[in-house]
C-alpha cells in the first residue's frame, strides 16, 4: 500500500471509531433507574365530599328549564341534598323563550326541592333589565325569585330602582318592591 492510501485508511478508521464511540455513549442504557419520591398531602374529611366544575340541569316545578354551574362545590354526607357552591352561574330558560341569568360568588342548591340561594355579589340579567343584590332566593315550587339586601336595578328602556326586597314572580311576570322601616322604594322612570 502506498503511504497516501495508508493515511486515508488511518483517517477513515479513526472517524469510524470516534463515531462508534459517540453512538455507544449516546444510546447506551446503563439500566440506571432514578427513583423520585413525592409526598402528597391531602386534606380529607369523611363528613364532606368536594368536587369541581359541576353542572346541574333540569326542570323546576313550574316547568321552566334551568342550567346551574359552579366552579367548586361540596356537601355534607349527612345532608347530601344541600350542595354548597362557589363561582355560581345559573340560567333559567323560561317558557316564553327568554333567558334569565343569575351569577354569584357563592350559593346553595337543594337537589330534591330544586330551590336555590345565591349569595355575595349577586347579579341577575333578564332581557334589557339587570339588578344586583346581596342575596337572591329562588323557590322552585312557587316560581319566585326574592332578592334582598341592597337591591339596585336598571332597565335600558324603563329606568332605575332601589329597594330592600324585590320579589319577581316568573309565572305571572310581576314585580313587588318593598322597603323596611321608614324608607321608601326609589324608582326613576324614563320618559
Amino acid at each position: 500500500m502506498t503511504s497516501r492510501k495508508k493515511n486515508i485508511f488511518l483517517i477513515q478508521a479513526t472517524i469510524f471509531f470516534v463515531a462508534s464511540g459517540l453512538l455507544y455513549n449516546t444510546y447506551h442504557n446503563d439500566n440506571k433507574q432514578t427513583e423520585v419520591f413525592v409526598e402528597i398531602k391531602s386534606k380529607t374529611n369523611s363528613e364532606t365530599n368536594s368536587f369541581s366544575d359541576i353542572e346541574y340541569s333540569g326542570f323546576d316545578l313550574t316547568g321552566n328549564r334551568y342550567l346551574l354551574n359552579a366552579g367548586q362545590a361540596d356537601f355534607k354526607t349527612k345532608t347530601p341534598e344541600l350542595i354548597n357552591m362557589k363561582e355560581v352561574i345559573a340560567k333559567f330558560y323560561l317558557k316564553d323563550d327568554t333567558i334569565l341569568t343569575v351569577t354569584s360568588d357563592t350559593g346553595l342548591y337543594n337537589n330534591i326541592t330544586f330551590d336555590m340561594i345565591f349569595n355575595n355579589n349577586v347579579k341577575a340579567d333578564y332581557l334589557t333589565h339587570s339588578f344586583v343584590s346581596d342575596l337572591l332566593t329562588y323557590s322552585s315550587s312557587d316560581g319566585k325569585l326574592i332578592s334582598t339586601g341592597n337591591v339596585k336595578g336598571k332597565s335600558l328602556n324603563k329606568g332605575e330602582f332601589s329597594a330592600d326586597t324585590v320579589e319577581y314572580n316568573i309565572v305571572g311576570k310581576t314585580l313587588n318592591f318593598s322597603m323596611f322601616g321608614r324608607d321608601k322604594v326609589k324608582i326613576k322612570i324614563k320618559n
